[in-house]
Parts: C-alpha cells; structure tokens; sequence
C-alpha cells in the first residue's frame, strides 16, 4: 500500500479511553491511537465487517487494514481542521487534516493527508463504516 491504512473510526466499547471518549475528534484520535500502538485487536473490532476504505492504491476491506497495520510504522499524526457533521442520530461524517510521521514496509509514507470518515451506530456502539485520505499536494 501507498498510503497509511488508517480507517479512523471507532466502536468504542472494545477499548477504556475510546468508549469514554465523548467528541468525534477524540474517537477519531483514538482510532489513530490505537493504529499508532499497533493494537490490531482493538483496531479491527472498531470497524464493521463490511467496512471499506478507499485509497490511491485502491480499495481495502477491514482485512486488509489490518494487514496494513502490521506493515506500519507510525511514529506520529496530528490531526487539524477537524470537521464533523451528523448525518442522521446514528451516522457521523468527519473530514479533517492529518499530518503523519511514518514508514511502510520500506517506503516513508509522511506526509499531510486529507481524510474522511464515516461512522455508524448500532445500539451504543460506534463502528466504522468508510474512510478515504489523499496525500495533500
């Protein structure tokens, strides 16, 4: 893959700070986290199964995230111009900026990436449903 796997989104019952966490940015920040401390577990179980992600590379299932983890080095992301609007009570649109710091396999994959997510409730948990980012030019 070319681009970070990162499908932030949450269903934040599977780890302590996310199931706390009350905003979309800090549900997106934990998402991120958890990616960032290669918690595979507890980031495959905030997607849904039939998650997907798009990117430059092409299309992921919640798998292939995954995958994409475990080939991942993220030493870092900040996330600015966060921006979230309520699609209807149980689905959550965010865009923002993400600056990383990272590799993958071999190739650094830093960068300013514009990203957007897509989560879905069912019952009092949030899970991912969609994410796409582009590296910024």
């Amino acid at each position: 893959m070319k681009t970070i796997s990162i499908a932030a989104l949450a269903a934040f019952a599977l780890t302590p700070f996310a199931a706390q966490a009350a905003t979309p940015l800090e549900k997106e920040t934990a998402i991120w986290q958890a990616f960032k401390d290669k918690k595979a577990d507890t980031f495959k179980g905030m997607l849904e199964p039939g998650f997907v992600a798009v990117y430059e590379d092409g299309n992921k299932t919640r798998d292939q995230e995954v995958q994409g983890l475990k080939a991942t080095k993220l030493d870092s992301f900040k996330i600015s111009n966060f921006n979230h609007r309520l699609i209807d009570p149980e689905d959550v649109l965010m865009t923002y900026t993400v600056e990383v710091k990272g590799m993958q396999g071999k190739t650094d994959v830093s960068g300013v990436y514009h990203a957007a997510s897509l989560w879905h409730r069912s019952g009092s948990m949030w899970r991912g449903v969609y994410h796409s980012e582009v590296k910024a030019k």
